[in-house]
């Protein structure tokens, strides 16, 4: 399915709308990175590959980055742009995101219920369990490693008494229907579990697979089969 590509500014932040014939509905989509990456061309792929499967019109924006707009500053764009989302868009309106995109994306769960939710291998808390579970499994030669996420919190939320606040696991009562696709050999898969325990979300446990698989050459196998898993899940 071809899918049309435009960009756009909301409130001073470029977004791109990936658009398919006819589309079904729309996904807005917040893309990963640490909160200190910027929407690069693998997001925006996967974007595009998601459109074409699903039949939605995506949305990635390029949303401020913790480097400069640190905790409460990041999450207040992102939810006046869902807000937007939420009232623009026609048919039904979904949200998505991976990683710390997707923590953004859970925070931004109050602001309006979408039709349903997917979220791949997401930060839930910034409250993690230290030295047990998946936090001690996957320290060096992973993607994600303790200090890594020290480092990324700490620029995402640098007031450590906020970040109880910041923590979707910890602060949110209700979600709409969603799939949590979790990397099995990834540091916040734990977060991912406990998450899907208390909120009874659907999960699905990728053995093998390592965090940012969307962009990754060794996580093909494993980014098809999310294609498909998302697909049949927003049906």
């Amino acid at each position: 399915m071809s899918v049309t590509e435009t960009e756009t500014l909301f409130n001073g932040c470029r977004v791109v709308r990936l658009a398919p014939l006819n589309p079904k509905g729309t996904m807005v989509w917040f893309h990963g990175g640490g909160w200190m990456i910027e929407l690069g061309e693998d997001a925006v792929q996967w974007g595009r590959d998601l459109a074409a499967r699903t039949g939605l019109t995506v949305l990635m924006p390029d949303y401020p980055l913790a480097r400069e707009f640190a905790y409460p500053k990041s999450n207040a764009w992102c939810v006046e742009f869902w807000r937007h989302c939420l009232q623009a868009e026609s048919g039904p309106v979904y949200l998505g995101g991976d990683s710390a995109g997707a923590h953004l994306a859970l925070c931004s769960l109050p602001a309006g219920m979408p039709e349903k939710a997917l979220f791949i291998y997401a930060v839930t808390t910034l409250l993690p369990i230290r030295d047990s579970g998946s936090w001690a499994a996957f320290k060096k030669g992973w993607p994600l490693s303790p200090r890594l996420m020290d480092y990324f919190y700490d620029a995402y939320c640098p007031d450590k008494e906020a970040r109880y606040g910041a923590s979707p696991l910890e602060q949110l009562s209700l979600i709409p229907p969603t799939l949590l696709i979790t990397a099995a050999d990834d540091i916040l898969a734990d977060q991912q579990t406990e998450f899907a325990r208390r909120f009874n979300a659907q999960q699905l446990i990728y053995e093998g697979a390592g965090h940012i698989f969307l962009s990754r050459a060794e996580g093909t196998a494993f980014r098809a089969r999310a294609l498909e898993d998302a697909a049949a899940f927003l049906a």
